[in-house]
């Protein structure tokens, strides 16, 4: 009797062994499989959300920049998400006071792209650009930049958290996927550029 129950929990042991070593296995394989998936989906689609927030909770300005990397001809646009908020999560702070904002846009012209901002709509469906002109500036060291200008201004009021997201649309002809030797390795700068004041 005690040779059968011997054998008994020894044939269970390496049964229950072969059952863990072939879910640990399968687990590995997918786990491998996933990644290289999620590597090759992060380099082929470069939809990848900036996501920059600015928190206007005193008046003044605000600036930061989307660095516009990896981007390459195609059909497709590209979109980046940014946000303008009177309120901080990270210390529970908001606006004392209600705010208004204006917003402009600067990018460098390394690259041949056009472009669309959207604001608090999705860009799916039928939207609004919100960029009412256009012009070009040089600086002191002859660099040239286009600037975006919304000619509106957008309030906050003190009394609840508020956000408005933006959605950036880039769009970089196809039409030049046949000179890579243009945009290869070149990085487009957008700015963004909040003034942002206390209403009277």
């Amino acid at each position: 009797m005690k040779n059968f129950f011997k054998k008994f929990d020894k044939e269970r042991f390496m049964f229950v062994a072969k059952i863990i070593f072939i879910f640990v296995s399968i687990v590995a394989v997918v786990n491998i499989l996933g990644d290289t998936y999620t590597r090759y989906e992060s380099n082929v689609d470069l939809n990848a959300n900036a996501n920059v927030a600015f928190f206007v909770i005193e008046q003044g300005t605000y600036e930061n920049t989307i660095s516009l990397t990896g981007l390459e001809p195609r059909l497709e646009p590209f979109y980046f998400t940014f946000y303008v908020s009177n309120y901080d999560l990270s210390n529970n702070k908001r606006s004392k006071v209600d705010m208004d904002y204006n917003i402009k846009f600067e990018t460098t012209t390394n690259l041949p792209l056009t472009y669309e901002i959207i604001r608090n709509q999705t860009f799916e469906g039928p939207h609004t650009n919100i960029i009412d002109s256009v012009t070009t500036r040089q600086d002191e060291y002859d660099v040239f930049y286009r600037v975006f200008t919304d000619n509106n201004t957008y309030s906050f009021t003190h009394s609840s958290n508020q956000i408005d997201e933006y959605v950036l649309k880039v769009v970089f002809p196809a039409s030049y996927k046949d000179y890579p030797d243009l945009y290869q390795g070149v990085i487009e700068l957008f700015s963004i550029i909040i003034d942002a004041s206390q209403v009277a």
